[in-house]
């Protein structure tokens, strides 16, 4: 991601949009939204990316128009549909240039969940918040730091479908084991610390203003 001028960065306390594109590598189909998450900003620095996700905000999601039809999906085979993010509070940390985001998780009350690890391109910046480009294999950490590998049939999937080469699955892949690492020496964001995060009272739920 470009580094922005100052005056470009978010400020603490705004509402952007966050974004989840769709993109074809081998060209056959242009970059798509599937997935739009109306988010608060925690933190908008050269050093890090962190934005919040409260219950209770109105988002749009991808569902396939055929029904059960498995992922991938290629533009013009799911459509947005509109959704309300309720399940978590989600903390979302992305360090810019990394491939990789962990999202931060707590029941509606604050209780911790663990982490979620998922594997994207950089951030780009956008006058509306942030796109993403996701790399489809994930990580999920529990509470106790226990780690499993997600989606990876799905990755395979991708590559045979034109979305992503052989090249950047492999990229992932590294890139997913070096999380493993972190989680299991305890490096940041895998910390107790984090676990007592809350945000702003003063900050709003998107869409209810």
């Amino acid at each position: 991601m470009t580094t922005p001028r100052e005056s470009d960065r978010f400020r603490r306390g705004d509402v952007v949009m966050y974004r989840t594109l769709v993109v074809a590598e081998n060209g056959e189909c242009a970059p798509a939204v599937a997935d739009v998450r109306p988010s608060v900003v925690v933190e908008d620095t050269p050093k890090l990316i962190s934005l919040w996700l409260p219950p209770g905000t109105p988002t749009k999601l991808s569902r396939p128009i055929v029904p059960e039809q498995p992922r991938p999906w290629l533009d013009g085979e799911w459509e947005l549909v509109d959704a309300v993010w309720e399940r978590w509070n989600m903390l979302t940390l992305k360090v810019p240039d990394q491939w990789r985001a962990t999202w931060v998780w707590w029941t509606p009350d604050w209780e911790f969940l663990g982490w979620y690890v998922n594997l994207e391109e950089p951030l780009r910046r956008t006058p509306l918040g942030f796109d993403l480009r996701d790399l489809w294999l994930d990580i999920v950490v529990d509470a106790e730091r226990n780690w499993q590998w997600k989606d990876e049939d799905e990755v395979e999937r991708v590559v045979e479908r034109g979305l992503m080469s052989e090249a950047v699955a492999d990229r992932i892949r590294r890139e997913g084991e070096a999380v493993i690492a972190d989680i299991e020496r305890g490096a940041w964001p895998f910390t107790d610390d984090i676990r007592g995060w809350r945000p702003d009272p003063s900050w709003p739920t998107p869409g209810h203003t």
